[in-house]
């Protein structure tokens, strides 16, 4: 029987990932992976004169439904995480810059990524997401509420620069894009993921073996996936999907850019106005709404623009032409027609939900009537 393992318990309203699990609050991915290796009587390993492989599960909390991480280690060069599970609360964590090159697959989940208190973006599935550092960039990830499949692969700098060479060449795109990162800078790429990419990236997920051979399965499966997400890497590169790379201070002036643009929906600012007013230009600008937000900067203001529109509507004292003109429509008519075609009704019937909304609000806080009762 396998030993307990010897868990940290996360700070109170602090519900980490399994690096806060393993090693403590801000403890480094590498920190983790020792404290695991530091535990052998939990750990399965491979056979004397094999070093360098071995595992073993960490449970998300103390909640069992709540699921688990698998982490595998293969010589320390490359760290494998496996996540599956339901998460019931957020969970989140920072990660600091230790080298890694970092492929990233979500299968399912909702997760999003903040890059140094600089702005934040949500990452989609299934999806490949590439990440690496800069030695002075940190960034805080939160997975969950919610159905949570994911890998990751942390490969050291040192080793796939060798793979690299091996493989690729050198000189590749690849490691070019790597090697004009800053310190004060970070790497990130997303895109999606081709179905023998997430058939493997399942099969780790569904790993069938136990002991030995289950580490055997993982260690081929982290190559294969490996191999396949690099081929996938390049073929973004070579049909000029650029590879963002972006610094605090991008991001810091991307965020603003978004305050600005939704500060005042009376005037939409155009993207020229907005690049000259956070001192930026507006190729960064437009790759930077993409990389924080997952959408354009038309798309950004015309959401704030409409879901402003929906809560002024539960307003009686304003009508539709008044909320109209105040996200920035001159016509009611062309007002009316884009907010049909953006949540499928039209203002007034959004105006009489709110109304029913509101008398069964005040339904169910009267004397002697309990919610969900028929009136």
């Amino acid at each position: 029987m396998m030993a307990s393992l010897n868990l940290t318990s996360p700070e109170p309203g602090n519900d980490g990932l399994f690096r806060t699990r393993l090693a403590g609050h801000h403890a480094r991915t590498s920190e983790a992976f020792s404290a695991l290796r530091d535990q052998l009587g939990f750990l399965s390993s491979a056979p004397h004169g094999e070093a360098g492989l071995y595992g073993g599960s960490v449970p998300v909390s103390d909640d069992p439904e709540e699921g688990k991480w698998e982490l595998i280690s293969i010589r320390d060069e490359i760290l494998l995480v496996v996540s599956d599970g339901y998460l019931t609360r957020q969970h989140s964590e920072s990660v600091l810059p230790e080298g890694y090159i970092e492929f990233h697959f979500m299968v399912a989940g909702p997760v999003s990524v903040e890059f140094s208190e600089a702005g934040r973006i949500e990452v989609t599935s299934p999806n490949l997401t590439v990440v690496h550092q800069g030695d002075d960039m940190h960034y805080q990830v939160s997975c969950g509420p919610g159905l949570w499949r994911s890998v990751g692969l942390y490969i050291s700098r040192e080793y796939f620069h060798s793979f690299l060479r091996a493989s690729m060449g050198v000189d590749g795109p690849l490691w070019h894009q790597l090697q004009k990162l800053r310190n004060e800078q970070v790497f990130c790429h997303q895109m999606p993921v081709n179905p023998e990419v997430l058939t493997a990236v399942k099969q780790l997920l569904e790993n069938p073996y136990e002991g030995y051979r289950r580490l055997l399965f993982a260690q081929a499966k982290a190559y294969e996936v490996m191999c396949a997400s690099l081929d996938l890497w390049q073929a973004y590169l070579e049909s000029h999907h650029t590879a963002e790379v972006f610094s605090s201070r991008d991001l810091r002036l991307i965020e603003k850019a978004r305050d600005l643009l939704v500060g005042d929906l009376r005037h939409m600012m155009t993207i020229p106005e907005l690049a000259r007013a956070v001192g930026t230009n507006t190729s960064k600008l437009k790759r930077g709404f993409k990389f924080l937000y997952g959408m354009t900067v038309f798309e950004c203001g015309h959401r704030a623009r409409m879901d402003r529109a929906l809560e002024m509507l539960g307003n009686q004292r304003l009508s539709v032409n008044e909320v109209a003109f105040a996200v920035g429509y001159q016509h009611q008519t062309s007002f009316t027609a884009s907010f049909r075609d953006y949540f499928g009704f039209a203002p007034k019937d959004a105006r009489r939900m709110a109304d029913l909304r509101n008398v069964r609000a005040r339904s169910s806080s009267a004397p002697g009537v309990t919610a969900g009762e028929d009136l």
